[in-house]
């Protein structure tokens, strides 16, 4: 059983159901112990990445197995995900050494949802077929690390991702820019509400909001 070590990083929904039904009843949810796995590592990872990210990018080598291609508010999700449930070897520690304190290898349950994570990029539509709506309109205290807010355009499609992570009561939400600026973003709760664009805001109210999803295989 996975024993949390340390401190955690302290930082249509109708149409889509019609179209994307297959890819959630093939992820049942994994056991207690691997969840607490999954929403760690997550936490640890993000923290890792943000933290290379803010260094000058001379200083440092690509991240590793996320080609540049791929970065996006999508692409960033998949890759924390997908590595969650990666074996990881010394070629990935030497990147992110915080990682040393995680198993070689993940629970055999992550192993074995690799399949439906393995594609060399996920769009955001590709993402909700592969998790479950839990909301518009959520207590702080109900969101979870690993949970994803949506955010669709004027014609109903997916323009945006955010990643919950949290630390305890507080709650951040992480994002790729997606665009030419290629950066990562941490940001609390209150500071999205805060945004003077509406748009961002992620209230019941906000036409743009899709919701809140959950990945299929955690509670």
């Amino acid at each position: 059983m996975y024993q949390r070590r340390g401190p955690a990083f302290a930082g249509l929904f109708f149409a889509l159901s019609i179209l994307y039904p297959v890819y959630v009843a093939d992820l049942p949810r994994i056991a207690e112990s691997d969840q607490l796995y999954f929403r760690h590592f997550i936490e640890v990872f993000t923290s890792t990445l943000l933290s290379r990210d803010r260094k000058a990018a001379a200083n440092y080598p690509g991240h590793y197995r996320w080609d540049k291609k791929n970065h996006d508010c999508a692409g960033l999700v998949r890759y924390l995900f997908w590595e969650a449930m990666q074996s990881h070897n010394d070629a990935f520690l030497q990147q992110y050494p915080a990682m040393r304190s995680f198993p070689a290898n993940p629970p055999a349950s992550l192993l074995k949802l690799r399949p439906a994570w393995s594609h060399d990029n996920l769009n955001a539509a590709q993402l909700i077929a592969r998790s479950r709506p839990v909301g518009r309109s959520l207590p702080l205290n109900a969101l979870k690390t690993g949970d994803l807010l949506f955010f669709q355009s004027a014609e109903l499609k997916i323009r945006h991702v955010m990643l919950v992570v949290r630390t305890g009561a507080a709650v951040f939400l992480v994002y790729h820019t997606g665009d030419d600026r290629d950066e990562l973003r941490i940001r609390t709760f209150t500071d999205i509400t805060g945004l003077a664009d509406a748009n961002w805001h992620p209230e019941p109210q906000n036409p743009v909001f899709r919701g809140v999803y959950r990945p299929a295989f955690l509670d």
